[in-house]
Protein backbone atom coordinates (compact mmCIF):
# COMPACT_ATOMS: atom_id res chain seq x y z
CA UNK A 1 0.00 0.00 0.00
CA UNK A 2 1.72 3.72 -1.16
CA UNK A 3 2.05 6.44 1.08
CA UNK A 4 4.86 7.99 3.16
CA UNK A 5 4.52 6.51 6.73
CA UNK A 6 5.82 9.59 9.36
CA UNK A 7 7.88 8.88 12.18
CA UNK A 8 6.47 8.76 15.74
CA UNK A 9 8.83 10.27 18.44
CA UNK A 10 10.20 7.08 20.90
CA UNK A 11 8.37 4.49 17.97
CA UNK A 12 10.07 2.20 15.98
CA UNK A 13 8.67 2.59 12.56
CA UNK A 14 9.62 -0.92 11.56
CA UNK A 15 8.23 -2.40 14.61
CA UNK A 16 4.94 -4.70 14.28
CA UNK A 17 2.32 -2.60 14.73
CA UNK A 18 0.26 -4.53 16.39
CA UNK A 19 2.42 -3.66 19.72
CA UNK A 20 1.86 -0.67 19.44
CA UNK A 21 0.02 1.50 21.90
CA UNK A 22 -3.58 1.73 20.50
CA UNK A 23 -3.41 5.71 20.78
CA UNK A 24 -0.48 5.70 18.60
CA UNK A 25 -1.69 2.49 16.21
CA UNK A 26 -4.20 4.73 15.54
CA UNK A 27 -2.01 7.70 14.48
CA UNK A 28 -0.09 5.57 12.31
CA UNK A 29 -3.10 3.91 10.60
CA UNK A 30 -4.38 7.46 9.73
CA UNK A 31 -1.41 9.01 8.49
CA UNK A 32 -0.88 5.38 6.28
CA UNK A 33 -4.60 5.58 4.91
CA UNK A 34 -7.17 8.19 5.64
CA UNK A 35 -10.52 7.46 6.26
CA UNK A 36 -13.76 7.59 4.42
CA UNK A 37 -17.19 7.59 5.59
CA UNK A 38 -20.33 6.98 3.57
CA UNK A 39 -24.05 6.96 5.00
CA UNK A 40 -26.68 5.68 2.66
CA UNK A 41 -30.46 3.99 2.03
CA UNK A 42 -32.00 3.11 -1.25
CA UNK A 43 -35.73 1.74 -1.78
CA UNK A 44 -35.55 -0.90 -3.65
CA UNK A 45 -37.15 -4.41 -4.01
CA UNK A 46 -33.84 -6.82 -3.16
CA UNK A 47 -33.88 -10.27 -3.75
CA UNK A 48 -31.43 -13.08 -2.25
CA UNK A 49 -30.42 -10.96 0.59
CA UNK A 50 -29.26 -13.71 2.42
CA UNK A 51 -26.41 -15.16 0.57
CA UNK A 52 -25.54 -11.46 -0.58
CA UNK A 53 -25.09 -10.89 3.16
CA UNK A 54 -22.67 -13.82 3.51
CA UNK A 55 -20.61 -12.24 0.08
CA UNK A 56 -20.74 -8.58 1.80
CA UNK A 57 -19.61 -9.45 5.36
CA UNK A 58 -16.70 -11.41 3.80
CA UNK A 59 -15.75 -8.68 0.82
CA UNK A 60 -15.73 -6.02 3.83
CA UNK A 61 -13.92 -7.76 6.16
CA UNK A 62 -11.23 -8.26 3.75
CA UNK A 63 -11.22 -4.21 2.92
CA UNK A 64 -10.46 -3.76 6.55
CA UNK A 65 -13.92 -2.16 6.55
CA UNK A 66 -16.29 -1.42 9.85
CA UNK A 67 -19.60 -0.28 10.48
CA UNK A 68 -23.44 -1.63 9.79
CA UNK A 69 -25.24 -2.47 6.33
CA UNK A 70 -28.86 -3.72 6.51
CA UNK A 71 -30.38 -5.57 3.58
CA UNK A 72 -33.77 -6.53 3.18
CA UNK A 73 -36.14 -7.21 0.69
CA UNK A 74 -37.37 -3.59 0.19
CA UNK A 75 -33.88 -2.15 0.38
CA UNK A 76 -30.39 -1.55 2.02
CA UNK A 77 -29.09 0.97 4.36
CA UNK A 78 -25.24 1.22 5.39
CA UNK A 79 -23.19 3.58 7.86
CA UNK A 80 -19.12 1.90 6.78
CA UNK A 81 -16.25 3.74 7.73
CA UNK A 82 -13.08 2.30 6.16
CA UNK A 83 -9.42 2.75 4.56
CA UNK A 84 -9.39 5.43 1.58
CA UNK A 85 -8.97 2.85 -0.94
CA UNK A 86 -11.51 0.34 0.39
CA UNK A 87 -14.26 2.22 0.45
CA UNK A 88 -14.67 2.62 -3.38
CA UNK A 89 -14.58 -1.19 -3.83
CA UNK A 90 -17.42 -1.07 -1.57
CA UNK A 91 -19.81 1.26 -3.93
CA UNK A 92 -18.53 -0.73 -7.05
CA UNK A 93 -19.65 -4.28 -5.26
CA UNK A 94 -22.95 -2.45 -4.60
CA UNK A 95 -23.48 -0.90 -8.26
CA UNK A 96 -22.97 -4.38 -9.30
CA UNK A 97 -26.02 -5.71 -8.17
CA UNK A 98 -28.84 -4.91 -11.08
CA UNK A 99 -31.47 -3.06 -8.44
CA UNK A 100 -28.47 -0.67 -7.57
CA UNK A 101 -27.03 0.18 -10.47
CA UNK A 102 -26.37 3.72 -10.91
CA UNK A 103 -26.43 4.55 -7.13
CA UNK A 104 -24.58 7.78 -6.10
CA UNK A 105 -23.48 7.60 -2.65
CA UNK A 106 -21.48 10.34 -0.96
CA UNK A 107 -18.01 9.86 0.73
CA UNK A 108 -16.65 12.39 3.68
CA UNK A 109 -13.16 12.13 4.40
CA UNK A 110 -13.10 11.23 8.33
CA UNK A 111 -10.44 12.08 11.15
CA UNK A 112 -11.17 8.62 12.68
CA UNK A 113 -12.44 4.87 13.07
CA UNK A 114 -15.79 5.53 14.76
CA UNK A 115 -16.89 1.71 14.98
CA UNK A 116 -15.08 -0.99 16.30
CA UNK A 117 -16.66 -4.21 13.71
CA UNK A 118 -18.34 -5.32 10.88
CA UNK A 119 -21.57 -6.06 11.11
CA UNK A 120 -24.05 -6.78 7.50
CA UNK A 121 -27.69 -8.11 8.82
CA UNK A 122 -30.86 -8.93 7.00
CA UNK A 123 -33.68 -7.22 8.92
CA UNK A 124 -37.61 -6.76 8.08
CA UNK A 125 -37.00 -3.59 6.19
CA UNK A 126 -34.03 -0.79 5.54
CA UNK A 127 -33.67 1.65 8.36
CA UNK A 128 -33.94 5.19 8.15
CA UNK A 129 -30.56 7.12 7.76
CA UNK A 130 -31.96 8.98 11.22
CA UNK A 131 -33.49 5.64 12.53
CA UNK A 132 -32.20 3.79 16.25
CA UNK A 133 -34.29 1.28 17.45
CA UNK A 134 -37.38 3.80 17.61
CA UNK A 135 -40.16 3.31 15.12
CA UNK A 136 -40.02 6.73 14.08
CA UNK A 137 -39.00 7.19 10.53
CA UNK A 138 -37.36 9.43 8.69
CA UNK A 139 -40.10 11.11 6.81
CA UNK A 140 -38.79 11.13 2.97
CA UNK A 141 -37.74 7.73 3.70
CA UNK A 142 -40.81 6.17 5.14
CA UNK A 143 -42.41 8.07 2.06
CA UNK A 144 -40.36 5.85 -0.12
CA UNK A 145 -41.11 3.08 1.58
CA UNK A 146 -44.99 3.57 1.96
CA UNK A 147 -44.60 4.43 -2.41
CA UNK A 148 -43.16 0.79 -2.67
CA UNK A 149 -45.96 -0.52 -1.07
CA UNK A 150 -48.58 1.16 -3.05
CA UNK A 151 -46.78 -0.40 -6.03
CA UNK A 152 -46.99 -3.87 -5.02
CA UNK A 153 -50.74 -3.56 -3.60
CA UNK A 154 -51.48 -1.91 -7.69
CA UNK A 155 -49.80 -5.01 -8.46
CA UNK A 156 -51.47 -7.30 -6.35
CA UNK A 157 -54.93 -6.20 -6.95
CA UNK A 158 -54.55 -4.94 -11.03
CA UNK A 159 -56.38 -7.09 -11.93
CA UNK A 160 -58.09 -8.06 -8.55
CA UNK A 161 -56.81 -11.45 -7.66
CA UNK A 162 -60.55 -13.22 -7.06
CA UNK A 163 -61.55 -12.16 -10.88
CA UNK A 164 -60.49 -15.36 -11.72
CA UNK A 165 -62.40 -18.98 -11.07
CA UNK A 166 -60.77 -20.93 -8.72
CA UNK A 167 -62.06 -23.98 -6.62
CA UNK A 168 -60.95 -23.00 -2.82
CA UNK A 169 -61.06 -24.92 0.21
CA UNK A 170 -61.94 -23.10 3.79
CA UNK A 171 -61.36 -25.82 7.06
CA UNK A 172 -63.87 -26.12 9.41
CA UNK A 173 -62.52 -27.48 12.76
CA UNK A 174 -64.46 -29.55 15.22
CA UNK A 175 -65.28 -27.87 18.91
CA UNK A 176 -65.49 -29.81 22.03
CA UNK A 177 -69.23 -29.27 21.98
CA UNK A 178 -69.85 -31.18 18.70
CA UNK A 179 -68.27 -33.93 19.58
CA UNK A 180 -70.19 -36.89 18.81
CA UNK A 181 -72.87 -35.22 16.46
CA UNK A 182 -73.38 -35.09 13.09
CA UNK A 183 -71.80 -32.97 10.65
CA UNK A 184 -74.00 -31.50 9.81
CA UNK A 185 -75.26 -29.66 13.54
CA UNK A 186 -71.33 -28.98 13.55
CA UNK A 187 -71.52 -27.39 10.68
CA UNK A 188 -74.32 -25.72 11.29
CA UNK A 189 -73.49 -25.16 15.10
CA UNK A 190 -69.72 -23.03 13.69
CA UNK A 191 -71.92 -20.95 10.95
CA UNK A 192 -75.25 -20.50 12.02
CA UNK A 193 -76.23 -17.50 10.06
CA UNK A 194 -76.21 -19.77 6.33
CA UNK A 195 -79.04 -22.14 8.21
CA UNK A 196 -79.64 -25.87 7.82
CA UNK A 197 -80.96 -26.22 4.71
CA UNK A 198 -77.56 -24.89 2.81
CA UNK A 199 -75.56 -27.05 5.02
CA UNK A 200 -78.06 -29.87 4.09
CA UNK A 201 -77.31 -28.73 0.36
CA UNK A 202 -73.42 -28.83 0.39
CA UNK A 203 -73.31 -32.02 2.02
CA UNK A 204 -75.70 -33.28 -0.54
CA UNK A 205 -73.34 -31.82 -3.59
CA UNK A 206 -70.23 -33.24 -1.74
CA UNK A 207 -68.72 -29.76 -0.85
CA UNK A 208 -67.64 -31.10 2.45
CA UNK A 209 -64.28 -33.50 2.35
CA UNK A 210 -62.33 -34.65 4.99
CA UNK A 211 -58.50 -34.33 4.72
CA UNK A 212 -58.44 -37.41 2.50
CA UNK A 213 -60.30 -35.38 0.13
CA UNK A 214 -63.00 -37.84 0.55
CA UNK A 215 -66.71 -36.57 0.34
CA UNK A 216 -68.46 -36.66 4.04
CA UNK A 217 -72.01 -37.16 4.59
CA UNK A 218 -74.47 -34.69 6.30
CA UNK A 219 -75.32 -37.90 8.84
CA UNK A 220 -71.21 -39.04 9.45
CA UNK A 221 -70.52 -38.67 13.36
CA UNK A 222 -67.74 -35.92 14.11
CA UNK A 223 -64.62 -35.73 17.09
CA UNK A 224 -63.41 -32.90 18.61
CA UNK A 225 -60.77 -31.96 16.84
CA UNK A 226 -61.36 -33.13 13.40
CA UNK A 227 -60.99 -31.06 10.36
CA UNK A 228 -63.03 -31.35 7.71
CA UNK A 229 -62.98 -29.23 4.46
CA UNK A 230 -65.64 -27.03 2.57
CA UNK A 231 -65.09 -26.62 -1.11
CA UNK A 232 -66.46 -23.76 -2.74
CA UNK A 233 -67.52 -24.01 -6.19
CA UNK A 234 -65.08 -22.43 -9.48
CA UNK A 235 -66.49 -18.83 -9.28
CA UNK A 236 -65.43 -15.78 -9.67
CA UNK A 237 -65.87 -13.48 -6.26
CA UNK A 238 -67.30 -10.28 -6.33
CA UNK A 239 -65.51 -6.86 -7.35
CA UNK A 240 -64.36 -5.14 -3.89
CA UNK A 241 -62.66 -1.92 -3.31
CA UNK A 242 -58.76 -2.51 -3.45
CA UNK A 243 -57.88 1.52 -3.13
CA UNK A 244 -55.93 0.09 0.61
CA UNK A 245 -54.26 3.01 1.46
CA UNK A 246 -51.10 2.86 3.96
CA UNK A 247 -50.84 6.45 6.20
CA UNK A 248 -47.73 4.82 8.62
CA UNK A 249 -45.05 1.93 8.86
CA UNK A 250 -42.61 1.73 11.10
CA UNK A 251 -40.48 -1.58 12.14
CA UNK A 252 -43.18 -2.81 14.38
CA UNK A 253 -46.92 -1.23 13.03
CA UNK A 254 -48.85 -0.57 9.56
CA UNK A 255 -51.60 2.04 9.97
CA UNK A 256 -53.82 1.40 7.15
CA UNK A 257 -56.87 3.54 5.98
CA UNK A 258 -59.26 1.17 4.59
CA UNK A 259 -61.28 1.44 1.76
CA UNK A 260 -65.02 -0.22 1.54
CA UNK A 261 -66.51 -2.42 0.48
CA UNK A 262 -63.19 -4.84 1.35
CA UNK A 263 -63.73 -7.83 3.46
CA UNK A 264 -61.04 -8.54 6.05
CA UNK A 265 -60.59 -11.62 5.92
CA UNK A 266 -61.87 -14.73 3.94
CA UNK A 267 -65.29 -15.97 3.89
CA UNK A 268 -68.71 -16.48 2.31
CA UNK A 269 -68.21 -15.60 -1.45
CA UNK A 270 -64.55 -13.81 -0.87
CA UNK A 271 -61.29 -15.96 -0.47
CA UNK A 272 -58.79 -13.76 -2.11
CA UNK A 273 -60.60 -10.20 -2.60
CA UNK A 274 -59.58 -9.39 1.10
CA UNK A 275 -57.63 -7.15 2.92
CA UNK A 276 -55.29 -9.85 4.23
CA UNK A 277 -54.79 -11.18 0.94
CA UNK A 278 -53.78 -7.46 -0.13
CA UNK A 279 -51.28 -7.59 2.51
CA UNK A 280 -50.27 -10.62 2.11
CA UNK A 281 -48.94 -9.89 -1.48
CA UNK A 282 -47.53 -6.04 0.10
CA UNK A 283 -45.71 -7.18 2.93
CA UNK A 284 -44.50 -10.87 1.56
CA UNK A 285 -42.55 -12.81 2.98
CA UNK A 286 -44.05 -10.89 6.16
CA UNK A 287 -47.48 -12.26 7.99
CA UNK A 288 -48.72 -8.94 9.00
CA UNK A 289 -51.58 -9.24 11.54
CA UNK A 290 -54.74 -6.86 11.97
CA UNK A 291 -54.66 -5.76 15.88
CA UNK A 292 -58.63 -5.83 15.25
CA UNK A 293 -61.44 -6.00 13.13
CA UNK A 294 -63.86 -3.46 10.97
CA UNK A 295 -66.74 -3.85 8.93
CA UNK A 296 -66.18 -5.35 5.20
CA UNK A 297 -68.72 -2.17 4.44
CA UNK A 298 -66.32 0.13 6.99
CA UNK A 299 -64.21 2.60 6.00
CA UNK A 300 -61.02 3.98 7.99
CA UNK A 301 -58.49 3.53 10.23
CA UNK A 302 -56.80 0.05 10.93
CA UNK A 303 -53.83 -0.66 13.25
CA UNK A 304 -51.53 -4.25 11.64
CA UNK A 305 -49.01 -5.59 13.24
CA UNK A 306 -45.26 -7.09 11.64
CA UNK A 307 -44.20 -9.93 13.82
CA UNK A 308 -46.19 -11.90 16.72
CA UNK A 309 -44.24 -10.58 19.15
CA UNK A 310 -46.03 -6.59 18.22
CA UNK A 311 -49.56 -8.56 18.30
CA UNK A 312 -49.05 -9.58 21.76
CA UNK A 313 -48.52 -6.16 22.88
CA UNK A 314 -51.23 -4.45 21.50
CA UNK A 315 -53.81 -6.95 20.89
CA UNK A 316 -54.39 -7.09 24.86
CA UNK A 317 -54.89 -3.10 24.68
CA UNK A 318 -58.22 -3.70 23.29
CA UNK A 319 -59.03 -6.20 25.46
CA UNK A 320 -58.36 -3.92 27.98
CA UNK A 321 -60.52 -1.51 26.65
CA UNK A 322 -57.48 0.68 26.80
CA UNK A 323 -57.81 1.68 23.11
CA UNK A 324 -59.65 4.83 22.28
CA UNK A 325 -61.30 4.86 18.94
CA UNK A 326 -63.12 7.38 17.03
CA UNK A 327 -65.75 7.16 14.57
CA UNK A 328 -67.61 9.35 11.79
CA UNK A 329 -70.89 8.39 10.94
CA UNK A 330 -73.92 9.85 8.95
CA UNK A 331 -77.48 8.96 9.83
CA UNK A 332 -81.30 9.70 9.36
CA UNK A 333 -82.88 11.54 11.35
CA UNK A 334 -82.00 14.43 13.84
CA UNK A 335 -80.83 13.73 17.29
CA UNK A 336 -83.08 16.26 19.46
CA UNK A 337 -79.66 16.08 22.03
CA UNK A 338 -76.19 17.14 21.22
CA UNK A 339 -74.82 14.22 23.12
CA UNK A 340 -76.20 10.87 23.97
CA UNK A 341 -75.08 7.41 24.35
CA UNK A 342 -76.55 3.66 24.22
CA UNK A 343 -76.25 0.73 26.75
CA UNK A 344 -78.01 -2.02 25.32
CA UNK A 345 -76.37 -5.56 25.56
CA UNK A 346 -75.61 -6.77 22.06
CA UNK A 347 -76.45 -11.00 21.18
CA UNK A 348 -73.02 -12.90 21.24
CA UNK A 349 -74.32 -15.17 18.31
CA UNK A 350 -75.13 -13.95 14.86
CA UNK A 351 -78.39 -14.83 13.16
CA UNK A 352 -79.64 -14.36 9.61
CA UNK A 353 -76.53 -12.87 7.33
CA UNK A 354 -74.70 -12.35 10.20
CA UNK A 355 -76.76 -9.88 11.48
CA UNK A 356 -76.65 -9.46 15.62
CA UNK A 357 -79.40 -8.14 17.76
CA UNK A 358 -79.91 -6.63 21.17
CA UNK A 359 -80.64 -8.87 24.13
CA UNK A 360 -82.06 -7.34 27.32
CA UNK A 361 -81.38 -10.61 28.87
CA UNK A 362 -78.21 -12.70 28.78
CA UNK A 363 -76.55 -9.86 25.93
CA UNK A 364 -73.11 -8.65 26.06
CA UNK A 365 -72.22 -5.42 27.60
CA UNK A 366 -72.00 -2.59 25.56
CA UNK A 367 -71.69 1.00 25.64
CA UNK A 368 -70.98 3.61 22.74
CA UNK A 369 -71.20 7.54 23.56
CA UNK A 370 -72.69 10.48 20.81
CA UNK A 371 -71.68 13.73 19.65
CA UNK A 372 -73.87 15.90 17.35
CA UNK A 373 -71.37 17.67 15.26
CA UNK A 374 -74.02 18.88 12.36
CA UNK A 375 -77.70 18.69 11.19
CA UNK A 376 -78.02 18.72 7.44
CA UNK A 377 -80.93 19.86 5.54
CA UNK A 378 -81.70 17.04 3.79
CA UNK A 379 -82.81 15.28 7.49
CA UNK A 380 -79.52 13.67 8.22
CA UNK A 381 -76.83 14.22 10.84
CA UNK A 382 -73.26 13.47 11.11
CA UNK A 383 -72.04 12.16 14.32
CA UNK A 384 -69.10 11.33 15.94
CA UNK A 385 -69.08 7.52 18.14
CA UNK A 386 -67.22 6.78 20.93
CA UNK A 387 -67.27 2.87 21.45
CA UNK A 388 -66.49 2.03 24.85
CA UNK A 389 -67.00 -1.69 24.76
CA UNK A 390 -65.96 -3.63 21.18
CA UNK A 391 -69.35 -5.22 20.54
CA UNK A 392 -69.80 -6.37 16.84
CA UNK A 393 -71.77 -4.51 14.65
CA UNK A 394 -71.78 -2.20 17.88
CA UNK A 395 -72.08 1.25 16.74
CA UNK A 396 -74.91 0.52 13.92
CA UNK A 397 -76.78 -2.18 16.68
CA UNK A 398 -77.08 1.14 19.02
CA UNK A 399 -78.26 3.52 16.48
CA UNK A 400 -80.91 1.46 14.80
CA UNK A 401 -82.23 0.87 18.11
CA UNK A 402 -82.26 4.63 18.91
CA UNK A 403 -84.29 5.42 15.73
CA UNK A 404 -81.15 7.10 13.07
CA UNK A 405 -80.12 4.16 11.12
CA UNK A 406 -77.13 4.82 9.43
CA UNK A 407 -77.04 5.45 5.47
CA UNK A 408 -76.01 3.06 2.88
CA UNK A 409 -76.52 0.15 5.89
CA UNK A 410 -77.44 -3.44 4.29
CA UNK A 411 -78.74 -4.50 7.92
CA UNK A 412 -79.93 -2.40 9.70
CA UNK A 413 -82.34 -0.45 7.66
CA UNK A 414 -84.32 2.42 8.04
CA UNK A 415 -87.81 0.41 7.66
CA UNK A 416 -87.08 -0.92 11.20
CA UNK A 417 -86.35 -4.66 10.07
CA UNK A 418 -82.68 -6.33 9.35
CA UNK A 419 -82.26 -6.82 5.33
CA UNK A 420 -81.37 -9.34 3.43
CA UNK A 421 -77.39 -8.18 2.20
CA UNK A 422 -74.28 -8.21 4.41
CA UNK A 423 -71.48 -6.80 1.95
CA UNK A 424 -71.92 -4.19 -0.28
CA UNK A 425 -71.56 -4.56 -3.78
CA UNK A 426 -68.97 -2.33 -5.71
CA UNK A 427 -71.41 0.10 -7.35
CA UNK A 428 -73.59 0.15 -4.00
CA UNK A 429 -73.95 3.72 -2.15
CA UNK A 430 -71.22 3.42 0.92
CA UNK A 431 -72.16 2.90 4.24
CA UNK A 432 -71.37 6.23 6.16
CA UNK A 433 -69.24 4.69 9.20
CA UNK A 434 -65.71 5.74 9.25
CA UNK A 435 -62.80 4.72 11.64
CA UNK A 436 -61.58 8.15 11.82
CA UNK A 437 -58.98 8.27 14.90
CA UNK A 438 -57.44 5.96 17.06
CA UNK A 439 -55.24 6.14 20.14
CA UNK A 440 -52.94 3.72 22.21
CA UNK A 441 -49.77 3.09 22.93
CA UNK A 442 -46.96 1.95 20.47
CA UNK A 443 -45.82 -1.78 20.72
CA UNK A 444 -42.28 -1.02 20.65
CA UNK A 445 -41.79 1.81 22.86
CA UNK A 446 -45.40 1.93 24.86
CA UNK A 447 -45.44 5.62 24.34
CA UNK A 448 -48.91 6.85 23.55
CA UNK A 449 -49.17 7.06 19.57
CA UNK A 450 -52.36 8.58 18.11
CA UNK A 451 -53.22 8.21 14.07
CA UNK A 452 -56.23 9.89 12.38
CA UNK A 453 -58.00 9.07 8.45
CA UNK A 454 -58.72 11.46 6.00
CA UNK A 455 -62.74 12.37 5.95
CA UNK A 456 -64.79 10.85 3.16
CA UNK A 457 -66.54 13.40 1.23
CA UNK A 458 -69.94 12.45 3.26
CA UNK A 459 -68.64 13.18 6.31
CA UNK A 460 -67.51 16.71 5.39
CA UNK A 461 -69.84 20.15 6.02
CA UNK A 462 -69.82 23.38 5.87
Amino acid sequence: MGGTILETPGVDKHADRTRLPRQVHGSVERLITGYQHIAAHRSVPLADVGPRRERLLSLCKGWRLRGAIHLSSLGVYLRVCGPRDSIPLLIVELRSWTELRGWEVPCLESGDQPYSRMVVRVTVEPLGLDQGAGPTLEPAGMAERIACRQARILQATTPLPGSHPRVHFKPVNIPLECDGGTLLQALNHRVSHLGTGVWEEECSLGRIVNQGAETVSASHVVRAGERYLHRFASAVEPDVNPRVRILHEDEALVVVDKPAPLPMHAGGRFYQNTLQHILDAAYAPEKPRPAHRIDANTTGLLLVTRARRFAARLQPQFARGEVQKQYLVRVMGHPAEDRFASDLPITDTSGWRGARDVALAGGLPARTEFTLLHRASDGTALLEARPRTGRTHQIRIHLWKLGFPILGDPVYRDDGGPGTAQTLGIDDPPLCLHAWRIAFRHPLTGEPAQFEAPRPTWACHS
